[in-house]
């Protein structure tokens, strides 16, 4: 009988850290290290928002409820490309992070990509399809950029649309070595595509 009630409590306890580590996996990386990172899209789309509900519009309403769509599109691709951020360049400098967030952005506005940021990550070839779900916890370092690189304040030509160990696309933008005395590596930032 007394074991019972010991196996009910250590179910019980682990239905409790179940739900927690839920709730944390969940919830978005933004919403860490002081407060949630937004785009200059998604703040005008908050303002458009509030600004018909101020006229009497319900969230229901049709033109409310797209902008809120419009911003949780936003919102995932600010998501997933922190998320390439740091899958690719977690450890490195912040200009390399920089680097990192403006491919994948200059790839969703070149028309040899798709045109999100979702289908620029899942294209074959190009990025693990982990990026798209959240496989670790993403730092604010890369949320901040990806929000450069989202906003268009990233410095990154717009023609830089590769990165790699190897050279490719028409020319060499910027080649950045990274030693952490850990591991070592090279990556070239390339400018557009070779004819």
């Amino acid at each position: 009988m007394r074991h019972n009630g010991i196996i009910r409590g250590i179910a019980i306890c682990m239905v409790i850290l179940l739900i927690v580590l839920g709730v944390i996996l969940a919830a978005p990386a933004g919403a860490y290290e002081g407060g949630r990172i937004t785009t200059a899209r998604q703040d005008a789309l908050h303002e458009a928002a509030e600004l018909l509900r101020s006229c009497g519009l319900a969230d229901d309403d049709p033109a409310v409820a797209a902008l809120s769509a419009e911003w949780w599109a936003e919102q995932e691709a600010l998501d997933i490309t922190a998320r390439v951020v740091m899958g690719e360049a977690g450890g490195c400098p912040w200009e390399h992070q920089l680097a990192v967030a403006a491919v994948v952005v200059n790839r969703v506005r070149s028309p040899y990509f798709a045109d999100t940021v979702r289908d620029v990550v899942a294209s074959p070839g190009q990025y693990t399809t982990l990026y798209l779900s959240g496989f670790e916890r993403t730092t604010r370092q890369c949320y901040e950029a990806a929000k450069k690189a989202l906003d268009g304040e990233s410095g990154v030509p717009d023609d830089v649309i590769w990165q790699a160990e190897f050279p490719q696309g028409t020319e060499v933008w910027w080649i950045s070595r990274v030693n952490t005395g850990w591991y070592a590596s090279t990556t070239y930032f390339c400018r557009g595509v070779a004819g």
